[in-house]
């Protein structure tokens, strides 16, 4: 399992709005990861409630990101939202194996997440969000 990530500046944008929805991830994903380290009672209690946190902030995030890359004329747009689309459908895919209630199917699903979302700030949002600042 992913070790806890603490925020780190390098993830930033550059563009408050976006940086702080990332931050806001980051801090979900850090509940992930708290109660697939903690007491297996909480892990069951709270699992549903934080994958709904993260699905519906998700969600936000992406439509947000979209729309103001969409404003903002970046025309690899369609692609970045492929992306995001293709990550919806594996945590929904993978949400269904968390039924099982086993903390260890819980801490793949973070090491996934953490992964998925690091990955994509650094590579994919710093190219539009390059793009955008350059043409401001």
């Amino acid at each position: 399992m992913a070790e806890k990530i603490e925020w780190n500046d390098e993830y930033l944008l550059g563009i408050q709005e976006i940086d702080n929805q990332h931050k806001k991830l980051v801090a979900i994903a850090n509940e992930l990861y708290d109660i697939t380290t903690g007491n297996s009672e909480v892990y069951k209690l709270q699992m549903s409630k934080v994958l709904k946190k993260l699905t519906d902030y998700t969600v936000y995030h992406f439509s947000s990101e979209e729309e103001f890359m969409k404003k903002k004329g970046y025309s690899g747009v369609d692609l970045h939202k492929t992306a995001h689309d293709g990550f919806i459908n594996e945590v929904n895919n993978q949400i269904k194996q968390l039924s099982d209630e086993k903390v260890e199917t819980g801490a793949k699903f973070y090491t996934f997440v953490l992964n998925w979302v690091l990955t994509h700030i650094a590579k994919a949002d710093k190219i539009w969000a390059k793009f955008v600042k350059d043409n401001m």
